[in-house]
This record gives structure tokens, sequence and C-alpha cells, in this order.
């Protein structure tokens, strides 16, 4: 039966009654209709099938020998919340049947039990259980759509980075919590010296392929808390909140030697490309108190950068 159940996703059914025939009547009724039926005569032995397979439906008489119907749906319910759960009962009460009702039970039935009437609230409640499920899983399946969507409105598709319209929403929420705090923050522009001579001698692909090892570089040498973003091309940007021009220099050091020790492979072969970085680094407040002063100034060092030989970051120091 285990392996029929793994199958496929035929319905499965739980009886749990201290009398035998009642089981034996329902169990064999269920699986008429086509549904796995397991029993339990206690509660207890009722609760160990529960911690191993999910049932569709229980079956459970209002008292049990070892623990009340109602204790026993908490218990299954918290497990398995999915879990429809019909109670039927040789005492009827009023109480208990409102008390099962409130508590999460499908239907309160009354023995001698009708089973035309059973198999009524059983199609009933694997009715509303099937609506649930379907509901959720659209919900569940809609929320990711929208997910992947916003994480490809603000990602670079080639180096998985930060986007050149997220990195301006990053960098305007990063000033504005560095002017309400008074914490500094630090912006470094880089660009890749000679990508497009790189480029032209090996191919876009090879090229591609660059961009993308440079970005995995980054990640692995910034903290969690920088942002690393494609600004375009072959650039890059990285914000680096709460840090001082003192601690980005540092940070700018430690890039510009990574990616200089950086042996490229060309198209799989072992002929080994090399490339470098030019950086520009600028600070609030030291160097700029907004975003778009704080955007001109990282640019005009690096262009500084640039002429100052490239391989190397400007000002070398802060």
């Amino acid at each position: 039966m285990e392996e029929e159940r793994e199958k496929g996703k035929r319905v499965s059914a739980l009886v749990v009654d201290e009398d035998e025939e009642i089981r034996g009547t329902l169990m064999e009724r269920l699986q008429e209709a086509g549904y796995f039926t397991d029993v339990a005569p206690n509660g207890k032995d009722a609760i160990d099938k529960v911690k191993e397979f999910f049932y569709n439906i229980a079956v459970v008489e209002v008292e049990l020998p070892d623990m009340t119907g109602l204790d026993f749906l908490k218990v299954i319910k918290s497990i398995h919340p999915d879990t429809s759960v019909i109670f039927v009962t040789g005492k009827p009460s009023l109480e208990n049947s409102v008390n099962a009702l409130n508590a999460g039970a499908n239907a309160y039935m009354m023995k001698p039990l009708k089973m035309e009437e059973m198999m009524e609230h059983v199609n009933d409640a694997l009715d509303r259980q099937r609506a649930i499920i379907e509901t959720r899983e659209l919900l569940f399946a809609e929320r990711k759509k929208r997910e992947f969507y916003q994480y490809l409105s603000i990602v670079d598709g080639l180096t998985d980075l930060y986007n050149h319209r997220h990195f301006h929403e990053l960098l305007t929420q990063e000033v504005a919590r560095s002017v309400r705090y008074e914490h500094p923050l630090s912006l470094l522009m880089i660009d890749i010296d000679d990508f497009k001579r790189f480029n032209d001698s090996y191919g876009h692909p090879a090229g591609d392929k660059v961009l993308q090892d440079i970005a995995r570089l980054f990640k692995e040498n910034c903290r969690r808390v920088d942002y690393i973003c494609r600004y375009g091309g072959e650039e890059f940007a990285i914000i680096t909140p709460e840090t001082s021009g003192k601690n980005a220099v540092y940070v700018a050091t430690r890039l510009v030697n990574k990616v200089r020790e950086m042996k490229i492979p060309i198209y799989g072969s072992a002929v080994e490309g090399s490339l470098t970085i030019s950086m520009g680094l600028a600070g609030y407040p030291a160097d700029a108190k907004t975003k778009n002063d704080l955007i001109i100034k990282a640019d005009k060092y690096l262009l500084e950068a640039k002429k100052s030989g490239k391989d190397c970051f400007y000002p070398p120091s802060s």
C-alpha cells in the first residue's frame, strides 16, 4: 500500500474508532470508493500514523479510549492542517457538536452511521479541501511569479549584480540614511581597463565570461552589506554603507590586487589572459553631500585613475 501511495495522488483516509466492527465497515466502504484506508483503535496509534503520512480524510470517534476526539483534532491539525476531519459518535451532544465544528471539524455524525450520508460528507470535505489547496497553490505560484519579475527588474542578467536602475535607487536610499544618522558612506566606481581591446582580441563570449568572473570576485571580496552593481558595459559600482574613506581604500586595494592576480582562461584552453581595473573613490560627507554629486565625484576620480596609468584607484589615500 505504501508503494501505491507514492505512485499517485489518490485520496487517503484514516478511521479512528475503538469499535472493530465500525472500523471494518468504514474501511470497506472507503476502499470501495477507491481510497487508501488505514485504521486505528485509539488516539495514540492514530497519531503515530499521522506523523508518518498525510491523510486527506480522518473519520474519528468523538470519545476515544485514550483521549477525546477534540484533542486528536488539535494534534492532527497541528501536523497536517489540510486534513479534513469527520466526527462520529454514539452519544450525541449539542455542546460537543458545536465545539467540534468550531475547532475545525468538517462534519459531526451520529451512530448508527448511514453510509450514503457519510460518503456525501466525505465528498463534500474533499471538494472543499481540493479547492483550498488549489487556491493556495495558485496564490503561491502568483507570488513566486511576482518575485521573479521583481528580481528581473533589479538584477543584471549577465552578472547577477544589481542593475543600473536599481543602483540609483539603492544609492538614494543609502545617502538618505547616511544624512539622517550622520554615518559615512563610500562609493566605488570601477572600470575594466582596455576591455574593448580584450573583446576585439578574444571575442564577446570571452568578454562576457570575464564580466561574470569579475562580478563573482567582487561578491567574494566585499561585505554582505555592500551593494555591488553593474553600472553599464564594463563599469561597476559598489556602495559601501557606513564606510569612511580610509576603509574604502582598504576595499579598493584588495579588489585591484585580486583582479590583477586573476588568470583568465581563453575558451577553456591553456592560454591565459589578464586584466586590470581602475577605480574612483568618493565618500559622504567628505567629497559630496548629495547622491548626484557623489556619483560625479567618484566618476571624476575614476578618470584620474585612468590618467595615472590604470590598474589603480584614485585618490590613493583618504
